[in-house]
């Protein structure tokens, strides 16, 4: 259980800990919160201690004395110290209850450096590149989606792309560090998994990958940049595994379950799994502003611009 609030809590204080830091413990006599508000939907309002009501807010820090109550329509969710999180209703209240002053740090305290950096990209620094675009912009004929800037799972990745005329016959080169990789021609597809009788890909190395026309009568050809990949290793799989179902037992709050599996994934680089996570932790609060954000960062991350932009457009509603 303290592995979930670990997760969460260091989503919360962001601007606090920087990307690249080594993990560390939180003292309770520090202040850290008792509990975090990881969802509130609707008319979500927090009565502090001292009686000062406030509108509550996607990550806002609870202290031992406060109250949630949620209107009609309304609901939160709040991650504890303890480690358990709670669904609260419509018209509803749950009051903060008053933690002891002598308890330890967790053990799993480590894991609030994971969720604090992936948080981290709902602040508006590094965004230029994506509000410096024009909305208007053409989008390109032929995009790489996946995998692009990222880590895979999979030894055998499935490459996606869009194109605006499947028809056009295309050449798919995955390149390591030394040159030429595999290569296939394709035509009227959109994805291709790369085969088991392919030379295998080693774990740890970066690839790349690229899709150009190989029809000489097109003209002007068209090519993609270069997309770049790496499959982590099995153990790391496994290690991995092991933190996404340490979360499976409880899934109360559907905002703060795929928030936390957002995290893991982001934390060991697989950007595109990250993707996924978010985008349903939106479906489940579409009014979300800084998941919006978030969303749009990891979208930039991984080349997608016009989906960046249009994410970051919903974030400043």
């Amino acid at each position: 259980m303290t592995r979930r609030f670990s997760l969460i809590l260091s989503l919360l204080v962001l601007t606090l800990i920087g990307v690249g830091q080594s993990p560390r413990s939180v003292p309770a006599d520090t202040g850290a919160p008792a509990a975090v508000l990881t969802s509130c939907r609707g008319s979500v309002t927090v009565t502090r201690a001292g009686g000062k009501a406030t509108a509550a807010t996607f990550g806002l820090s609870l202290s031992d004395g406060d109250e949630v109550r949620t209107g009609a329509d309304a609901e939160a969710e709040i991650m504890f110290a303890a480690g358990n999180w709670v669904s609260v209703g419509p018209n509803s209240s749950m009051k903060i209850k008053e933690r002891p002053g002598t308890k330890e740090p967790a053990k799993d305290s480590d894991n609030f450096e994971v969720v604090s950096n992936f948080l981290k990209l709902k602040s508006s620094e590094g965004t230029s590149s994506i509000s410096g675009l024009r909305s208007g912009d053409k989008a390109s004929a032929l995009v790489p989606v996946a995998p692009v800037q990222t880590k895979v799972r999979e030894a055998n990745p499935t490459f996606t792309w869009r194109i605006d005329d499947p028809s056009l016959e295309l050449r798919l080169t995955v390149y390591n560090e030394s040159g030429v990789q595999w290569q296939s021609d394709i035509a009227d597809a959109s994805s291709l998994a790369y085969p088991t009788s392919a030379p295998a890909l080693t774990p740890g190395v970066s690839y790349s990958w690229t899709l150009e026309t190989s029809d000489p009568m097109v003209s002007p050809p068209l090519r993609t940049t270069a997309a770049f990949f790496e499959v982590i290793a099995p153990a790391d799989v496994a290690t991995l595994d092991e933190e996404l179902a340490s979360i499976d037992g409880e899934k109360s709050g559907d905002v703060t379950y795929h928030l936390m599996r957002a995290s893991l994934f982001f934390n060991r680089g697989l950007v595109e799994d990250a993707i996924d996570e978010t985008e349903t932790a939106l479906a489940a609060d579409p009014g979300n502003t800084s998941l919006h954000a978030i969303l749009g960062r990891l979208y930039a991350e991984t080349g997608r611009t016009q989906e960046a932009m249009q994410e970051m457009e919903k974030s400043t509603k």
